[in-house]
């Protein structure tokens, strides 16, 4: 049974006439005896009394009429959804962010901007670090995702990367450090004996490792005094008075009042901002979002 013979059913039980009905559906007559008579038997059922003047319905017939209406309608609501969600009016993306992605000011154009031009559709924002990312792009359970990376990422082949944004990585420190009373860029060699306060290399965060290569610049490796996993939490630290932290200037605008941010003399302390997607097999959706992200980039 095809939705064709479900088509012929319901237009010659409207008509009860087959003559008009194969009119209507712009076929002849006996093709459409055939198709009402192959379903039938497909059926094992009767759905027309037939004689040389008269069709009508039978019991099973009206009832049959009822779900094949049903049916249609289904069908037709089923190609009109896919349909639109061909078009981008409706759907679902699933987007990977890296914690503070959405203070990233083309990120958060982009996701605004995706949001205005798709109002329908759901936005799953899962936020991930840069290699978690990575792995769920190549799982496929992601479809888009935003990395932090000092560098340019090693993705597998078949995603591509687009360079978003640079932002400088900034020194902060609690307001009554020695060096918050300066207005100049801090000299890395400043920062070889203070303690820091950052993420735990456990926490698949590359912000551990791309501080610890800033530092390696000036010749020494960072002392960790404390480690943690959220942007907020190094944050609040650094407000005890703790210990000082490098960060990426976007974070920064979480500041407390008490802390001081400052900017580092170094060509080292850079961040950059990626966009990693598939290469084939991306939808509507995705190709909006990838657009505006590429609109709203700043250059190098």
């Amino acid at each position: 049974m095809e939705l064709r013979h479900l088509r012929y059913f319901v237009v010659v039980a409207e008509e009860l006439h087959f003559s008009r009905a194969a009119e209507r559906l712009g076929i002849s007559q006996p093709p459409l005896s055939q198709q009402i008579r192959a379903l039938e038997e497909d059926l094992q059922v009767r759905l027309f009394d037939r004689s040389s003047r008269n069709v009508a319905l039978t019991e099973a017939g009206r009832l049959f009429l009822a779900e094949a209406r049903a049916t249609l309608d289904q069908a037709d609501r089923a190609r009109q959804t896919a349909a639109r969600a061909h078009r981008g009016e409706i759907g679902e993306l699933t987007v990977g962010l890296f914690p503070s992605a959405l203070l990233a000011e083309p990120v958060a154009a982009a996701v605004l901007g995706f949001r205005r031009q798709h109002p329908r559709v759901r936005l799953v924002l899962r936020e991930r670090a840069v290699y978690a990312a990575v792995r769920e792009l190549a799982a496929g359970s992601l479809e888009i995702a935003y990395l932090r990376y000092a560098t340019r990422p090693e993705v597998p082949p078949g995603i591509a990367l687009l360079e978003v944004m640079r932002e400088p990585m900034m020194l902060v420190v609690h307001r009554s450090h020695r060096l918050a009373r300066g207005e100049k860029p801090v000299p890395l060699e400043e920062l070889a004996e203070e303690p820091f306060i950052h993420f735990s290399p456990r926490s698949d965060s590359a912000l551990h490792e791309h501080v610890a290569a800033i530092c390696a610049t000036a010749g020494f490796e960072p002392r960790i005094e404390q480690e943690a996993n959220q942007n907020g939490s190094i944050l609040a630290l650094i407000g005890t008075g703790m210990g000082i932290s490098i960060l990426p200037r976007c974070l920064c605008r979480l500041s407390l009042p008490e802390l001081r941010v400052l900017p580092i003399a170094s060509p080292a302390a850079v961040s950059r901002i990626w966009l990693a997607h598939r290469r084939r097999g991306g939808g509507t959706l995705l190709r909006t979002l990838a657009s505006l992200t590429a609109q709203n980039r700043e250059p190098g």
